[in-house]
């Protein structure tokens, strides 16, 4: 033990107090430099996150607008159908005119059907 002292206090002797001095100058200074970086790296990822944490509550918000607007839009639509449904059902049915029913019965005969109905409405339609 004590020749390892001896050989730390040799050590020692071998380089001048300013050379130790500015030696542990330097070393002060990488492990500030050292634990600045690090520490702005950890601050860093902080803000990262953050800005994260704030795009996703943007997107939430957009997609509940959205899932909104969509269900008012699908709301009204069934609506307007409904109404035109009604609208419609609401109308009399009426008789077809004589070249609606012309143009029936050339798809009939087209078809091959001749049926009584369509006898006397041969001319062109």
């Amino acid at each position: 033990m004590t020749s390892l002292l001896t050989g730390i206090i040799a050590a020692f002797r071998t380089f001048p107090l300013r050379s130790w001095l500015i030696l542990a100058a330097v070393a002060a200074l990488l492990t500030l430099g050292a634990w600045l970086y690090f520490a702005g790296r950890e601050d860093e990822r902080d803000d990262q996150a953050d800005r994260q944490a704030r795009v996703e509550a943007k997107a939430s918000a957009g997609r509940e607008t959205a899932a909104t607007e969509r269900t008012l839009d699908t709301t009204a639509i069934q609506a307007r159908q409904a109404e035109r449904d009604h609208a419609a059902e609401a109308l009399p049915d009426s008789a077809p005119d004589e070249r609606d029913l012309r143009r029936r019965c050339r798809q009939l005969r087209d078809a091959g059907l001749d049926p009584a109905a369509c006898r006397g409405l041969e001319g062109p339609g």
